[in-house]
């Protein structure tokens, strides 16, 4: 007796991966890299915004070590990169967030939405069967 093919959000997983299945993942991978890009851009503008209200400090936000990040913008990046950084500037860490999302392969986007909460409609398809 054939066993039933499996059915998730309306497309059959078959091995090999069909067309459809691809399709659907990589839609839903520029879904993901947009919702953590925006929690990315949220974060940095808020520390931003602080750090400009603080007259004391006088450098452009860009430019200060990357130690001064709050504890959002770290907990992002530390989920997109899996390390810490020291030394650099916040530009450079944000320059090496944003590259490593755009790039960031499809396995890898599944461990980041269960790292940082992500709520998503349908998830990613062919990887546990």
């Amino acid at each position: 007796m054939k066993k039933e093919a499996k059915v998730e959000y309306g497309i059959t997983i078959t091995k090999p991966w069909s067309t459809e299945m691809y399709d659907h993942n990589d839609a839903l991978a520029e879904v993901v890299k947009a919702k953590v890009l925006e929690m990315w851009i949220e974060a940095y503008a808020a520390e931003k915004a602080e750090f400009d209200g603080d007259e004391e400090l006088g450098n452009d936000f860009g430019d200060m070590q990357w130690d001064i990040a709050s504890s959002e913008m770290d907990r992002i990046q530390k989920a997109i990169t899996y390390y810490s950084f020291s030394n650099q500037t916040i530009s450079e860490v944000a320059e090496e967030v944003e590259s490593e999302l755009e790039n960031m392969p499809t396995y890898q986007l599944i461990e980041l939405v269960e790292e940082l909460g992500i709520k998503l409609d349908k998830g990613f398809i062919g990887f546990n069967n």
